[in-house]
């Protein structure tokens, strides 16, 4: 298969809109139709590839990459594939996941250093993952838990090649997902692999609380999709069922999980063709172009309008024609077939791109578009940064001849002669 069908093959997979959305730890992204990606949010590590660390609670447009295909992002960092396969990274890089060295945070895109060209990649909690034009598997970043499938818990700052558990490379891999410390695969025949951290079963078992390399989850049925949270695993069949493992994210906080679900549980949903996961809840939308939510609502990021969780699939407050979805740690995002993107949840940072951080409980709709200055505003910038310079010259300028009248009438008293 020729570069240019592998990517569009790896885009016919990612999304069903000719737009893409994603949200990471306060801060989100958005891939436009033409290509341009735009920023959102928090940016304390550069992870909105401005330039600056300064966050920002409108969108701004990432310049310095060439036209994208496809977007991820990491805790708190970014990642874009370009129309070539070549990887862009920007953000915090603490545990090298930018793939780039030295380990700085970097405020604006980084070409990943690699001859490897790619069609899909995830971002972790500080590590990324990503699928090379040959369907193999990388990894880089963080590795305590096992992210990096590499049979080791070393990290690493360049692409390592993820390993099957008979120490083989993993190949024919179609999909990949990864939000916190473990990774779910599909390969093309629908089988799933998953490594990583494991203290909940989110691996689909309980043998052990990390996994160091790929493996088959076992029971799982083929798939068509996976979608991953920090503790929990989300399934979508070719038949459009559902299937989840791992801890209840509905009962999940911050500091610890109580409930978990017991095996690999098929959910009560219609027919559906799209799932996405946040850190802590689960979207999905149905043949009907509705969307379904459930899990953690602590923000608002069910769009109920409350902060209830739901342990059990709810339709969500959103227009009938949602084509694509994206989950942040407590954000959600939508896009309706006719380009109109919805956001809400959390927004201490600014993520929702409503120019303010107040959190939505509904949903709002997220403009691209840089809002536009009042014309007297302009008017009255302008008349002062001409008039103000004018005034201090004037001031400054009889304060000179001042001073230079007084040393001239000095001299002079100077040179004058007592009369004898």
């Amino acid at each position: 298969m020729t570069r240019s069908l592998t990517l569009a093959f790896c885009l016919a997979l990612t999304s069903l809109c000719a737009q893409q959305v994603d949200g990471g730890n306060g801060h989100a992204l958005i891939l436009d139709s033409l290509g341009n990606v735009y920023t959102v949010g928090r940016n304390t590590f550069g992870q909105l590839g401005d330039s600056t660390f300064e966050s920002s609670t409108t969108p701004i447009r990432v310049t310095r990459i060439p036209k994208i295909a496809v977007i991820s992002r990491g805790y708190d960092h970014s990642l874009a594939i370009d129309s070539t396969g070549k990887l862009w990274s920007w953000g915090r890089n603490n545990y090298g996941q930018l793939g780039v060295t030295p380990l700085y945070d970097y405020s604006f895109p980084q070409a990943v250093q690699t001859n490897l060209r790619f069609t899909a990649v995830e971002g972790g909690h500080w590590h990324t993952v990503a699928i090379a034009e040959d369907s193999t598997v990388w990894a880089w970043g963080h590795n305590f838990y096992g992210e990096l499938g590499s049979g080791d818990r070393e990290h690493s700052n360049f692409p390592s090649q993820v390993a099957y558990k008979n120490g083989q490379p993993l190949k024919g891999i179609v999909e990949i997902a990864s939000v916190g410390y473990h990774t779910l695969a599909i390969d093309k025949d629908g089988k799933v692999y998953a490594w990583g951290g494991n203290s909940y079963g989110q691996l689909g078992h309980r043998r052990e609380s990390q996994q160091l390399y790929a493996d088959a989850v076992p029971n799982a049925p083929l798939a068509k999709s996976v979608a991953t949270a920090w503790h929990h695993s989300v399934l979508l069949t070719e038949a459009g069922e559902v299937y989840v493992w791992g801890s209840d994210p509905s009962t999940q906080k911050r500091e610890t999980v109580r409930e978990s679900y017991e095996g690999i549980t098929k959910l009560d949903l219609p027919i559906i063709e799209r799932i996405a996961a946040g850190s802590w809840h689960v979207l999905a939308i149905d043949e009907e172009g509705n969307t379904w939510g459930w899990g953690a609502n602590r923000f608002g990021m069910l769009g109920t309008g409350d902060s209830i969780a739901h342990s059990s699939p709810i339709q969500l407050d959103l227009p009938s024609g949602i084509c694509e979805v994206g989950g942040g740690c407590f954000q959600s995002l939508a896009i309706h077939e006719d380009g109109t993107i919805y956001t809400m949840g959390d927004n201490q940072d600014g993520q929702q791109g409503q120019g303010h951080k107040w959190m939505l409980y509904d949903p709002k709709v997220l403009s691209l578009e840089p809002p536009v200055k009042e014309e007297p505003v302009e008017e009255i910038i302008e008349e002062a940064s001409f008039t103000i310079p004018l005034l201090k010259v004037f001031k400054y300028g009889v304060l000179l001849l001042s001073v230079a009248l007084n040393v001239v009438l000095f001299l002079k008293l100077r040179n004058i002669k007592p009369q004898s």
